[in-house]
């Protein structure tokens, strides 16, 4: 059990350091949303993913390290770990936070788009009405 248990204890810690790596990236890629430099958001997007994928594969190691384990172990491991968890939870919660912000804000940012594409197409429209040329067609076909 204490070699089942050591394996818990640094997947946890491990988690707890991803989480907040994880957090600090959240909060660049607010930036680089709120700066509209999509470059940076590329780069933060391709961190977080690497990260994540650290998170799921500790999870899986987690889970088998919890399956080795008998009943009396498990429930003396999940006292002794209990802190872990909390921050652990407070951790995603804070980082579910953040991301829920970015989401509002590229649909605000999407909405606006949108609104500004309907008036530019609405004007052209208007334009027309007041006489704008028509689109010079080619007499030739095809590529020349």
């Amino acid at each position: 059990m204490k070699t089942e248990e050591e394996k818990i204890k640094i997947i946890l810690e491990k988690k707890i350091f991803l989480l907040g790596e994880l957090e600090s990236q959240i909060k660049q890629q607010r930036k680089a949303i709120d700066e509209n430099d999509l470059s940076s958001l590329v780069e933060v997007l391709e961190a977080k993913e690497s990260v994540i994928v650290s998170l799921v594969k500790d999870d899986e190691e987690f889970d088998e390290c919890v399956m080795r384990l008998n009943n009396a172990d498990r429930k003396i491991i999940v006292k002794k770990f209990s802190e872990y968890g909390i921050r652990i939870e407070t951790e995603t919660e804070k980082i579910i936070k953040v991301e829920n912000e970015c989401e509002k804000k590229l649909i605000n940012e999407k909405k606006e788009l949108l609104i500004k594409m309907r008036s530019l197409k609405n004007g052209r429209t208007l334009l027309k009405g007041y006489g704008l040329s028509a689109r010079i067609k080619p007499k030739i076909s095809g590529s020349i």
